[in-house]
């Protein structure tokens, strides 16, 4: 029975060409990148090439392409998922690959989405910072998790992490700009529950004041998901944001999300956000310099993992071969700059072609098919008819 999974994620890739670069392209992609099994047809236009690449080849074959202006100066290229693939692909030696699994594109597209303000995003870190006040007054651990999962705190550090990486400034400020109003929501939702205690049904330790409680916990050294934030970090909390970071651009680069959940609970950012607008306010209302002190000490705790985890993404893309240009070149501008084509032509600069030489180089260019047909069907008429 032939297998159908293959041991290797494929995909395929699919390029747009004008007639006169198409031979420079397919033996761009035989004799230099090595690519077997490329597929041709023909369109009005255009020819269309059709190859399969390995996920460790991926990035090769396409920063090669680029190289050659495909996808930036003319052409387009596509990059489809293939779940399965027949025949199984040979199996070779397996290797150590430290590049990405996806071309820079993909990466940057995906990160720019995450990074985005949108309402959904405002929701979320609403959602997610009254859940995770909950867990703090009422010392819920369930409360604080579910809350990290919900958080989307994470998609615009990623964006400043790539943004820098990649010379992109118009990602990295987009990130930083939703990052501190994704804080700036955490704090108000803070301060907010803080103005709130007072009521019997906010309060869970009613009739007795919540600072009270808070100062007689932290007076005792009782850890709770207060007064733990509220303590100086140590070694464990910056070896845990500096991996965290470094585990969500893996998964980035990987092209595999699903980690990012357990990568939201170790960073552990909006907790530690809430608690800030929760202390400082109330410390601000009751003058408890106790309050105080815990909400300043959350806040070096919530800066410290957002540097380090920054700091840690930006490394580990660096690793991951995501090397941002000095100059802006070709592949850069393939990266950050989309440039609608003019007309119908499939040039994206000044070197596009009148329609006549495009219809010249197509007819030259065209698959023609053995011109046999029509004159084999008026020999067979003549026999039928001489019978």
């Amino acid at each position: 029975m032939t297998e159908l999974w293959s041991d290797k994620q494929v995909k395929q890739v699919q390029i747009v060409i004008p007639f006169d670069k198409t031979e420079s392209v397919y033996e761009f992609l035989h004799d230099v990148l090595e690519v077997k099994n490329i597929m041709k047809f023909n369109a009005d236009n255009a020819h269309v090439l059709q190859v399969r690449v390995s996920d460790s080849k991926i990035m090769k074959t396409i920063e090669g392409l680029k190289s050659r202006g495909v996808g930036v100066e003319y052409g387009y290229v596509d990059v489809l998922d293939l779940s399965a693939s027949l025949p199984r692909e040979t199996t070779e030696a397996d290797t150590i690959e430290r590049a990405a699994s996806i071309a820079v594109e993909g990466i940057h597209e995906n990160v720019t989405k995450q990074a985005s303000f949108s309402f959904d995003f405002m929701a979320l870190v609403i959602v997610a910072a009254v859940v995770s006040g909950a867990g703090l007054i009422q010392n819920n651990v369930a409360y604080i998790v579910a809350s990290m999962v919900l958080s989307p705190m994470m998609g615009p550090m990623m964006g400043v992490a790539l943004g820098y990486i990649l010379r992109d400034k118009k990602l990295f400020l987009k990130g930083t700009r939703n990052e501190l109003i994704a804080l700036a929501l955490s704090f108000g939702v803070g301060a907010i529950l803080a103005i709130l205690l007072p009521i019997p049904f906010i309060n869970p330790y009613a009739p007795a004041p919540f600072v009270d409680v808070v100062i007689g916990n932290w007076e005792a050294g009782i850890l709770t998901e207060i007064t733990r934030r509220g303590y100086i970090f140590t070694a464990l909390d910056v070896a845990v944001a500096i991996f965290s970071g470094a585990a969500v651009a893996v998964s980035i680069t990987k092209g595999d999300m699903s980690t990012l959940v357990g990568v939201a609970i170790s960073a552990a950012l909006m907790p530690p956000a809430v608690n800030v607008g929760l202390m400082l306010t109330l410390g601000l209302v009751t003058g408890s310099s106790t309050a105080t002190t815990i909400g300043f000490w959350s806040l070096v705790l919530l800066v410290m993992n957002i540097i380090l985890i920054d700091v840690a993404a930006a490394a580990m893309f660096r690793i991951k071969k995501l090397g941002g240009m000095v100059e802006k070149s070709a592949e850069w501008k393939a990266v950050t700059t989309y440039r609608k084509s003019t007309g119908n032509t499939l040039y994206h600069s000044a070197q596009s072609t009148s329609s006549e030489e495009q219809e010249e180089k197509r007819e030259a260019a065209m698959f023609k098919p053995v011109e046999t047909s029509q004159a084999s069907s008026d020999e067979e008429k003549s026999k039928r008819g001489s019978s």
